[in-house]
Order: structure tokens, then sequence, then C-alpha cells
């Protein structure tokens, strides 16, 4: 089995603010590659390329206003939890947990 490869690796580093603002678009095209926008992209090219090939990330901000806020919730606090140091099922877990608890005190 080939190892899997990190789609980020080839993006350069970010070090000051230029440097950021270079790799932005690059990062954006990958999420979106990672959430497979281009299958329903608009954009023919991104669908030969089967890749998200805009450079101002319309597609992948499109795709996630289009997705509920209850997923982008638990989306947003599973990458928190990871970045607290979580294994990737607990961060999810414990997402899912927090979601739980807020519909039940708040609702939908």
């Amino acid at each position: 089995m080939p190892k899997r490869q990190n789609p980020f690796a080839d993006i350069p580093p970010i070090t000051d603010f230029e440097s950021c603002q270079r790799a932005r678009p690059l990062i954006l095209q990958r999420l979106a590659d990672l959430f497979g926008v281009w299958e329903a992209c608009a954009n023919k090219t991104c669908i030969r390329a089967r890749s998200c090939r805009r450079k101002d990330a319309a597609c992948l901000f499109a795709f996630m206003q289009a997705v509920p806020d209850k997923d982008r919730r638990e989306l947003r606090y599973a990458l928190d939890n990871r970045a607290a140091g979580l294994e990737p099922d607990e961060a999810i877990a414990r997402a899912e947990a927090r979601i739980a608890d807020e519909i039940t005190r708040h609702g939908e």
C-alpha cells in the first residue's frame, strides 16, 4: 500500500504576511480538493482536472455556505480538538458531543 502523501507538503512555509498571501490560494485549492468541491463546480476546467483550479476560492466558499451550520460547527470543533492534541476519533467524538449539548441547551 503506497504511503499517503500530504496534500499540503509542497506549499511554501509561511513566514510573514507576503508569504501568507502567496500560500493562501494554494491552501484554499487543496481544501477544496479534500472536500471534492470540484464535483459540483460550474467551472469546466475544475471538472476536467478533477481538482480546484480557481484562485479566488469562490467554489469553496459557496460549498461551505451550503453546508448545514451544524456540520460546519462540528468540523470547527473537531479541528480545534485536534489542535489541542486529541487523536482524530476522540476529537470527532468530543465535537459531536458538544454539538449535541448545544442542541439540547439552545435548540438547532
